[in-house]
């Protein structure tokens, strides 16, 4: 029996930490992917003052109360490798991520890899943007280590429309650039998140990834789009069965490798538009998806 899993990043702003996780766990969700990286921006962000761990002791005593464990969080996303590839260490805010994961009782952190936020017509740079974040991602080993966090790694997508036909794929966007990386930091702290939606916009095939990575997948967000439809912006975290993915051969893939980790979505945010009530209906309806899809 999986545990099923839900974000609140689309709409935790619009409401107190208490009610988003409570509107979670109304819809039937028995567990928590929590959004550190929506709480650590802008610079009155919690995780920003100086009572940033009193904040977070403060959401993990909430979180007992409802009783709905948080097996995932979210790092901050704020680095990218600048324009002329020099080396920047990690952000101080990526500590104070780790360690308020550890005190919101999570061990499963998922990061972007830092991405080159320039067109790259072909692989050229491809070694120094690999080496540039393995050289990153080493920096956190010690503070994963410390905070007993394990790093998830998140396949990503050409989300600015840089890349044109014919050009070489962004990083990270494909299941071996993804092992790549993970082989290359060369640690038991790193492991990988799927996100079945970016997989789906950058034309891969999702199943054959999840068979790739096996033993590697630790995390999923089980989103679901229309495919590559620019210049929109095409991740658009519908839930499953809402986009053009086909689902059955994701789960049937999840099941060839034994898939023991939570099944995780992150709902659309146009659910921040909607009254609560109205919410807890959708997100019970995904959730009611994710058990049916899990049962197939």
């Amino acid at each position: 029996m999986h545990f099923i899993s839900s974000a609140m990043a689309s709409f935790c702003l619009e409401t107190t930490v208490e009610d988003a996780m409570q509107t979670v766990r109304d819809a039937g969700f028995d567990s928590l992917d929590f959004p550190l990286s929506v709480y650590s921006r802008p610079q009155d962000a919690p995780l920003r003052g100086d009572d940033w761990r009193q904040w977070a002791r403060g959401v993990r005593r909430t979180a007992d109360r409802i009783g709905l464990p948080i097996t995932q969080a979210h790092a901050s996303w704020e680095q990218a490798i600048p324009d002329d590839l020099h080396y920047e260490s990690p952000y101080e805010i990526y500590e104070r991520t780790m360690e308020a994961c550890a005190i919101l009782g999570c061990r499963q952190l998922i990061f972007h890899p830092v991405l080159y936020l320039h067109r790259m017509p072909d692989r050229s740079l491809w070694p120094r943007i690999h080496d540039w974040n393995v050289r990153w991602f080493h920096e956190l080993l010690p503070l994963a280590e410390k905070f007993d966090i394990v790093i998830n790694l998140e396949n990503t997508f050409d989300y600015r429309h840089l890349q044109q036909p014919g050009d070489a794929p962004v990083p990270y966007t494909t299941a071996q650039d993804m092992l790549e990386l993970v082989y290359g930091i060369g640690s038991n702290r790193v492991q990988l998140c799927l996100d079945t939606g970016h997989a789906h916009i950058s034309g891969q095939d999702v199943p054959e990834m999840i068979r790739a990575w096996r033993g590697n997948l630790a995390t999923l967000h089980l989103n679901d789009n229309y495919g590559l439809i620019r210049p929109v912006f095409e991740d658009l975290h519908l839930f499953p069965g809402y986009g053009t993915l086909e689902w059955k051969p994701i789960f049937d893939a999840l099941r060839d490798i034994r898939f023991r980790g939570v099944l995780n979505i992150e709902p659309v945010v146009e659910l921040a538009r909607m009254p609560r009530a109205v919410r807890v209906i959708q997100l019970r309806a995904a959730a009611q998806t994710l058990q049916v899809l899990a049962e197939l």
